[in-house]
C-alpha cells in the first residue's frame, strides 16, 4: 500500500474511534438522566438568611482544654475557658469570631478547688437560643450569648431527698444544653433539668415522679421530665434520662416522637410508683417503666380502662 493510502486509512480509523467515543459518552449522560438523584430541598423560612460575616481561627493566648472552646453560630462569637496565672481553668473569654477582638473576660468562683477546671457542657444543641452551658463540680453556669451575659450558678435540685454514697456524689457527669433547656446527670444522684425559656429568671424544672432504682437507700433515681414545646402551644416532651456507668454514656431518652398534648400533673401517691400512666388529650393512653425508663407498649382493650386497671395490668404483666 502506497504511502498516501496509509493517511487516508489512518485518519479513517481515527474518526471511526472519536464517533464512536462521542455517541458512547451521549449513551451515558442519557441513562445518567434516567436515575433521579436524591432531592434537596432548602428548609422553607418566611424571613431572609442574614449574612453572617466569617468565621477565623482565632488564636487564643493561654491554656485551654479539649472540649472548652465553642463557636456560637450565627453570633460570630466564641466562647471559651482559658486557664488563669495560677493555672486554674476558670477564666471565662469571649471573642468576635470574624475580628478575634477580645469581647468579654471575667473570673468564675474556684471550682471546689483551684486545680479542679469547669468545662463547657458536653453537648450543645442550640438553634433558636444561643446558651453556652459550663459544669463546675456541683453547679452549672449559662453564658447567654444573646444578652452577653454570665448567668447566676444554678444547683441541681430533685423531688426527693438524696444520700450521698461517697465524697464524690453530686458532681456533675454529663450537661446537655437542648436549646431552652440544660440536662444533666449528677454521681448517685440522679438527673436534672433547668429551665431557662426565660433567662432572666432560671429555675430548677422538677421531675413529675422519681422511682427510687435503689431499693429504698435514695441512692439511685429514675425521673421522669416533662419539657414544654416552644413551637406548638401546650404540648410536651416526656424524658427519662439515665447514665450508664460501665460505657460512661448519658441518655436523654425522649418518650413521644413529637410532643404531646399531655396532662402533665400526676397525683403524689403515684409519683414513686415503677408505672406512670399518661393520659393524652385526645384520648391516646401511655405507660412509662420508670425501672427501664422506656415505653411500655398497651393493648388496644387495655387502653380504654382507668388508670388503676392499667396499673393493675402492667404489675401482672412483670
Amino acid at each position: 500500500m502506497s504511502g498516501f493510502l496509509k493517511k487516508i486509512a489512518f485518519i479513517s480509523f481515527l474518526f471511526f474511534c472519536i464517533s464512536s467515543c462521542k455517541e458512547s459518552s451521549n449513551n451515558a449522560s442519557a441513562n445518567t438522566s434516567t436515575k433521579n438523584p436524591p432531592e434537596v430541598k432548602t428548609p422553607p423560612t418566611s424571613q431572609p438568611i442574614p449574612k453572617v460575616a466569617p468565621k477565623k481561627e482565632c488564636e487564643i493566648k493561654g491554656n485551654i482544654l479539649d472540649g472548652n472552646r465553642k463557636v456560637v453560630d450565627g453570633k460570630n462569637a466564641l466562647v471559651c475557658i482559658v486557664a488563669d496565672k495560677k493555672g486554674s481553668h476558670r477564666k471565662l473569654e469571649i471573642y468576635n469570631t470574624s475580628t478575634c477582638e477580645l469581647m468579654k473576660s471575667e473570673n468564675l468562683p474556684v471550682n471546689i478547688s483551684a486545680d479542679f477546671p469547669y468545662l463547657i457542657a458536653d453537648i450543645i444543641y442550640n438553634k433558636n437560643s444561643h446558651l453556652v452551658a459550663i459544669k463546675g463540680y456541683g453547679a452549672v453556669y449559662c453564658y447567654d450569648v444573646e444578652n452577653q451575659k454570665l448567668m447566676d450558678a444554678l444547683i441541681p435540685d430533685f423531688l426527693n431527698e438524696r444520700i450521698a454514697a461517697d465524697a464524690s456524689s453530686g458532681k456533675i457527669k454529663h450537661l446537655e444544653v437542648w436549646e431552652n433547656y440544660l440536662i444533666g446527670y449528677a454521681e448517685d444522684i440522679g438527673a436534672f433539668v433547668f429551665d431557662l425559656i426565660d433567662t432572666a429568671q432560671p429555675k430548677n424544672l422538677l421531675p413529675a415522679a422519681e422511682f427510687d432504682l435503689s431499693e429504698g437507700e435514695g441512692e439511685d433515681f429514675a425521673s421522669l421530665f416533662f419539657l414544654k414545646s416552644q413551637n406548638e402551644k401546650n404540648t410536651y416532651q416526656a424524658i427519662a434520662p439515665s447514665y450508664d456507668y460501665d460505657n460512661f454514656k448519658f441518655q436523654i431518652n425522649p418518650l413521644f416522637e413529637t410532643p404531646k398534648d399531655v396532662n402533665i400533673s400526676i397525683p403524689k401517691k403515684e409519683q414513686g410508683n415503677r408505672f406512670i400512666v399518661l393520659k393524652m388529650k385526645d384520648k391516646n393512653v401511655f405507660a412509662v417503666d420508670m425501672e427501664t425508663q422506656k415505653n411500655v407498649a398497651l393493648p388496644d382493650q387495655v387502653k380504654n380502662k382507668t388508670s388503676n386497671e392499667i396499673l393493675n395490668w402492667l404489675k401482672k404483666q412483670k
